[in-house]
């Protein structure tokens, strides 16, 4: 009898220790897919009088729920306009305006803690590096000419303090990490500025026209558009390739009417074989005239210059890299109902859907 009582004791640690094993390796998901994954719609609003939102687009399901922030946070609205959205490791970070600041919410869009505003004056992009997010800012008083008091912020996100802030004049506004380094598109200065996160030194880039965003290849190099606004014309718009190896911008792809809005422009599908970009122009009437045109990354070559034609209102746009479908954003007003029209990769209408006010863009989790 005793020998059996020591065989089941052993056999009951044996269990215990595999079973406790069992839950180190494979530890419960906090955020399962089945209830996070989903097309989230940021609807910026309208400036200084609210109106942000985030909707959701379940594409599985084919529902979408124009209230998601609202309905999972007790009924409380967004009380900034919404200029970015970016997801990492297991926050999303929104970049708000008209009241400055960083707001952090789970894949649940729930907010448990007060905005960030120390040292984040006039936000409008982010990116992501290890414990670190850097935040464009223009500054408490821009003069929107030269922007000599813009920066970054160096924003920790353990201690949820502002670092460190670089200045960088010419109005930053998106940004892409390669190579160890920080890239900056500067919207009032021809120029790519570049800040080493080791040395801290800071270069630039000459380029033919203002920049506003970028999308990274799978090689860590950099395609940025390049702009003709009114403070800085330019005949050279398109988009421009950069060599984050010997940091020189190699060759610019010309492309007409490249937009100027502030909302996501350009956007890579999945592989990086195509890269979409918007143009936009006002029509005789004043009517703003939107298009997707797609460029082809094997052959430097833009192959369908209207492959989406004729969007009123165009304000921003994604790629769904489940389906490659392209997701096209707009609003005729900042006040009004927005619109999400799908597209195949192929450029035929699918679908659309009503979404909150002023859409600028989306982001996608599994």
């Amino acid at each position: 009898m005793k020998k059996l009582i020591n065989y089941f004791a052993m056999l009951l640690v044996v269990t215990a220790v595999f079973t406790s094993c069992n839950k180190t390796e494979t530890p419960d998901d906090p955020f399962p897919s089945d209830l996070i994954e989903g097309c989230y719609i940021v609807n910026y609003g309208s400036f200084g009088k609210g109106g942000a939102s985030i909707s959701k687009y379940d594409f599985d399901k084919d529902e979408i729920n124009n209230f998601y922030y609202k309905s999972q946070n007790g009924g409380n609205e967004l009380l900034s306009n919404i200029q970015y959205a970016l997801p990492y490791n297991d926050s999303i970070f929104l970049i708000g305006n008209a009241s400055d600041q960083l707001i952090t919410v789970n894949p649940f869009m729930e907010q448990s803690l007060n905005g960030v505003t120390d040292k984040i004056e006039n936000p409008r992009f982010c990116i992501a590096d290890g414990d670190y997010l850097y935040i464009s800012c223009l500054g408490a008083n821009p003069d929107w000419v030269t922007m000599s008091d813009s920066y970054i912020s160096k924003y920790n996100i353990i201690t949820r303090k502002v670092e460190k802030k670089y200045m960088i004049p010419g109005g930053p506004e998106g940004l892409a990490i390669t190579n160890g380094k920080l890239y900056v598109a500067l919207n009032y200065k021809n120029s790519i500025a570049i800040i080493d996160l080791t040395t801290e030194d800071i270069s630039e880039i000459a380029t033919p026209a203002v920049s506003s965003y970028f999308v990274k290849d799978n090689s860590g190099n950099l395609y940025v558009t390049q702009l003709s606004t009114y403070n800085n014309s330019s005949t050279e718009t398109g988009i421009a390739y950069i060599n984050s190896v010997k940091d020189e911008l190699e060759e610019t792809y010309k492309l007409d009417n490249v937009s100027t809005s502030y909302g996501t422009m350009i956007e890579a599908n999945f592989d990086f074989s195509k890269i979409y970009v918007i143009t936009s122009a006002y029509d005789a009437n004043w009517n703003l005239k939107g298009a997707v045109t797609e460029f082809n990354v094997a052959n430097k070559t833009f192959e369908s210059e209207n492959l989406i034609s004729d969007i009123s209102g165009i304000s921003g746009l994604a790629v769904n890299s489940k389906t490659d479908d392209i997701y096209i954003f707009s609003a005729q007003s900042t006040t009004g109902v927005g619109m999400m029209q799908i597209y195949s990769s192929a450029g035929n209408f699918e679908k659309e859907y009503e979404v909150g006010a002023f859409p600028v863009g989306a982001f996608f989790l599994e």
